[in-house]
């Protein structure tokens, strides 16, 4: 009744525990640059678009498709812009970038009103007046014969710069692609938002192409999450039905009794419900591969009524049985919970939710087998096939010194070996994990570069006091770029000032607008011989004379437009200040970049490259992660003692599962692998698995009857575990892959060690002493 009241609370707290997929808790947050790659990696501008291509049929209907898009994507309300070369605004906003053009255009300069640049403007115009655009150039004609607001319209246009252009629409250098961007309202990080906008496109795009041949392509990040996390759910839900299964087969199979599947679930059952519940109690949520890596090291509790239905003899109790496993099972749980224990010390949030779900779940999975499922099981209860093997089994278990001996040095040669090694063991590029597949990294890559939108991976944050001194050194630094993009280290940027110039720049605009007469003068000269009408360009001299006195822009004065959306992504308040973003594309040269960034007084400038800074917080997080590891080794090591108070038997118990995590990472380096924090973290479920194979098999017998229950159980919990985690290691996703190799090989390993080394050591001991 207790249990069944503590799971009910338990599982209550369960149903109401968000469980959320943030990367971020893994970062460190003592780190000033690993906060800003934080934020970023949440909600920076270029986690927010989507790349869209249509291929297939004529360039009109291609060109026609793209402007229907347009408008459907626009009324659905998910995206902040939906850009494809058109310049199509809401009529409201258009007019404020008109009334306001003399202050945010960049092409506003004391050179834009002598008499041959106003002269040359003008000539452009008549141009423009005899295309097939002439109804749009001629509205705005009379107060804009610079056209300024026609380079505002291009600078709000992509910010990157502008992709080929052909019926008056974006399309790829070879004409096979229309192409669109789309910037949602929501974070890239927010899967379920950007399922929703994915959904969107591909609804609009049914609508808008039925009857015809075109073919849709999409790319960006929220897209390729979207994907990644329908592939690694479809997988998971698989291998997961698979390896039920299998473990289902292996308990009736060998026991011959559906009660052992059922007893053997409770323990399961109590740890995953008593993990969460503590996580949700300490964090308040849980993070989607804390449970995943959770559940799967909580493998390790189906072993602990494995040992007891093997254990089971005809003529005691299930509870004398218990009390006689228990000093060497409460062992191994202490050894393991050690190793959790490693996991909780430090500011990695994701990495102690892991070691308390772990802990937790450890210590009420085997609660349950010692206290619970006696209460459960009648007193002489034997499973309906009981634990015999044959004579073989005592063959199996002679001790082999000369063997052993190989075993021991042959362990040494591979440490040698791995040490050699060292430097090329680690892959810190989690790039090599994802499981969205090559062809589409490669549209992404082909998209990105069509479209000149900023790269994922490549920006420049800029944290300042306030927004105005964010905007004045972000133009300082864009002054700089534009020279190290003539020098081809980049191909283009972005940032807010494009949109809304810092005040003194907007200031330095005006002081560049004429006097309404030395104006008025020039444009009479500059129109001599051309055949406008006589005082058309009076509202010109009227918008410039006002704008030379009008208030500067703020972000207030575009709130509540698309505007401002375009503004807020890439300039934004915090706790300490403001942040400016200037996202790149094209980076050739990142550490020329990144050397010598200009400065500003109160301001300062980061240059994040994601992947090298998201590498080397992966780097820090494994050599903590080691370290605390190294801490917890040390720890074992004494808890075995006291509990075994021997250091020979300590010896015995403990060797084999060091030779066995050496062999494991010999060998997958010797099949080409790199060791990840996937890898990392599997190893630490190999360290508790053979600690226990150790201890069991290092275990002083009675009598030969004794030691083939150990072996028939330690044969079954490593049955179980190489069916379960074998199934892992062939799965498709770079992750799952990683974690079912090494632990299959580590327990493969580990058994094999502690039956060469754990037994004779053990053997001879005994044979000492007496």
């Amino acid at each position: 009744m207790t249990w069944l009241l503590t799971a009910l609370i338990c599982s209550w707290i369960v149903l109401t525990t968000p469980v959320v997929a943030d990367l971020t808790l893994f970062v460190p947050r003592a780190d000033p640059v690993a906060e800003l790659l934080l934020k970023q990696l949440r909600s920076g501008p270029t986690t927010r678009l989507i790349l869209i291509g249509l291929s297939g049929e004529k360039e009109s209907v291609r060109a026609d498709t793209s402007q229907q898009l347009v408008v459907k994507l626009q009324a659905s309300g998910q995206f902040s812009r939906v850009a494809n070369g058109a310049d199509v605004l809401p009529e409201t906003e258009l007019a404020l970038l008109y009334a306001r053009r003399y202050l945010l255009s960049p092409t506003v300069t004391p050179e834009r009103f002598t008499v041959d640049a106003l002269r040359a403007a003008l000539q452009h115009r008549l141009q423009e007046l005899a295309s097939p655009l002439a109804v749009l150039h001629k509205r705005w004609l009379p107060g804009d014969p610079t056209g300024e607001l026609f380079s505002l319209l291009q600078v709000w246009s992509t910010g990157m710069g502008e992709p080929a252009k052909r019926r008056g629409v974006w399309f790829s250098s070879d004409g096979a692609r229309a192409l669109l961007l789309a910037e949602t309202h929501a974070s890239g990080y927010d899967l379920a938002a950007q399922r929703g906008a994915v959904n969107a496109i591909r609804a609009a795009f049914a609508e808008v192409a039925a009857g015809t041949d075109l073919e849709l392509a999409m790319s960006g990040p929220g897209v390729l999450a979207t994907l990644a996390e329908d592939q690694i759910r479809a997988e998971a839900e698989v291998l997961s039905a698979l390896a039920m299964t299998a473990m289902v087969l292996i308990l009736i199979g060998v026991y011959r009794s559906a009660r052992t599947v059922w007893l053997g679930a409770l323990p399961m059952l109590s740890a995953l419900l008593a993990g969460a519940a503590a996580v949700d109690l300490l964090f308040g949520q849980m993070y989607m591969i804390t449970l995943a890596f959770s559940m799967t090291l909580l493998g390790e509790t189906l072993d602990y009524p494995t040992y007891l239905f093997s254990h089971r003899q005809i003529g005691e109790t299930v509870t004398d049985t218990l009390r006689q496993l228990w000093p060497t099972l409460r062992l191994c749980v202490a050894t393991t919970l050690l190793g959790c224990l490693a996991m909780i010390v430090g500011d990695f949030p994701g990495l102690s939710q892991l070691g308390v779900f772990t802990m937790v779940g450890i210590v009420a999975a085997v609660a349950t087998t010692r206290w619970l499922l006696p209460a459960l099981l009648p007193t002489d209860w034997t499973p309906p096939r009981p634990a015999t093997l044959g004579p073989w089994a005592d063959r199996l278990l002679e001790p082999r010194p000369k063997l052993a001996l190989a075993v021991g040095l042959g362990g040494l040669a591979l440490l040698l070996f791995l040490w050699v090694k060292a430097p090329s063991l680690w892959e810190d590029n989690l790039a090599v994990l994802s499981p969205v597949p090559r062809e589409l990294l490669q549209l992404d890559r082909q998209l990105r570069s069509a479209l000149g939108a900023p790269e994922v991976g490549h920006l420049i944050v800029i944290t300042a006091p306030d927004a105005e001194t964010a905007l004045q050194h972000s133009e300082r630094l864009a002054v700089w770029l534009d020279t190290r993009q003539a020098e081809g280290l980049l191909d283009g940027y972005d940032g807010a000032m494009r949109y809304l110039p810092s005040q003194a720049m907007q200031r330095q605009r005006q002081d560049a607008l004429p006097a309404p007469e030395i104006l008025a003068t020039r444009l009479a000269s500059a129109l001599q011989d051309l055949s406008f009408k006589p005082g058309l360009f009076t509202p010109f001299l009227d918008a410039v004379n006002a704008a030379r006195t009008a208030l500067p822009v703020t972000f207030e004065d575009l709130r509540g437009t698309l505007l401002a959306t375009r503004v807020d992504a890439l300039l934004s308040p915090g706790e300490h200040g403001w942040t400016a973003l200037l996202p790149l594309s094209g980076v050739r040269d990142p550490a020329a970049l990144a050397a010598h960034l200009p400065d500003w007084p109160g301001s300062q400038a980061h240059y994040l490259d994601l992947r090298a800074e998201t590498s080397r917080l992966v780097a820090g997080f494994r050599e903590q992660a080691l370290i605390r590891l190294g801490w917890g080794s040390l720890l074992i090591i004494g808890v075995v003692w006291i509990g075994l108070r021997s250091w020979r038997r300590t010896a015995a118990a403990l060797l084999p599962v060091w030779l066995g995590l050496i062999v494991d990472v010999a060998v997958l380096l010797a099949l080409g692998e790199r060791l990840t924090l996937f890898h990392l973290v599997s190893l630490l479920l190999v360290l508790g698995i053979g600690v226990d194979y150790g201890l069991f098999f290092s275990r002083p017998a009675a009598d030969a009857v004794a030691r083939r229950r150990t072996l028939h159980a330690l044969l079954v919990c490593c049955g179980s575990a190489l069916t379960v985690f074998g199934l892992l290691s062939v799965s498709t996703l770079p992750a799952l892959r990683a974690i079912g190799l090494t632990v299959s090989l580590g327990v493969a390993a580990s058994f094999a060690a502690a039956l060469l080394a754990a037994r004779p050591l053990s053997l001879r001991m005994f044979e000492q002493v007496k």
